[in-house]
């Protein structure tokens, strides 16, 4: 797996997460993702449910119990700092030799994710977009 696609499949499900205190972030629907790393982009899609949006207004405790539960459950990676203030998210982990810090500014139909990773092999950065396009279709993004 190339180091796009590792920061693709870690990060987007975070940010994708990544609703703040008392205010909805991001709203149910098809959610258009871009990861660019190392010259390459990568993009896909994503359904947010409207159980998800309703979670919005939970704790940062619940969101942080939430996102370590999920990473638990990934296995590999800890969550070491996550914080919000107002609209926007920062979230440090470790994943073995890699740290990763994402700060993420939320608007209502997308996000903006600057991600730095420090690794064995020299620090990494990675940009990820993501836009709501629209409603989900029925079953969900295939």
């Amino acid at each position: 797996m190339t180091f796009t696609a590792k920061i693709a499949f870690i990060i987007v499900p975070l940010a994708l997460t990544g609703w703040l205190q008392a205010q909805v972030r991001m709203r149910a629907g098809l959610w258009e993702n871009t990861v660019t790393a190392m010259g390459q982009s990568v993009t896909h899609n994503a359904c947010i449910t409207s159980e998800q949006e309703k979670q919005s207004s939970g704790t940062v405790e619940a969101m942080r119990a939430s996102l370590e539960k999920n990473m638990a459950k990934a296995g590999g990676c800890k969550l070491q700092e996550f914080t919000m203030t107002g609209d926007t998210q920062t979230m440090v982990m470790v994943c073995g030799t890699t740290s990763m810090k994402h700060v993420t500014k939320f608007h209502l139909d997308s996000f903006e994710t600057n991600s730095t990773a420090t690794t064995p092999q020299g620090p990494r950065t990675s940009l990820i977009k993501g836009r709501r396009i629209g409603d989900c279709p029925p079953g969900g993004v295939k």
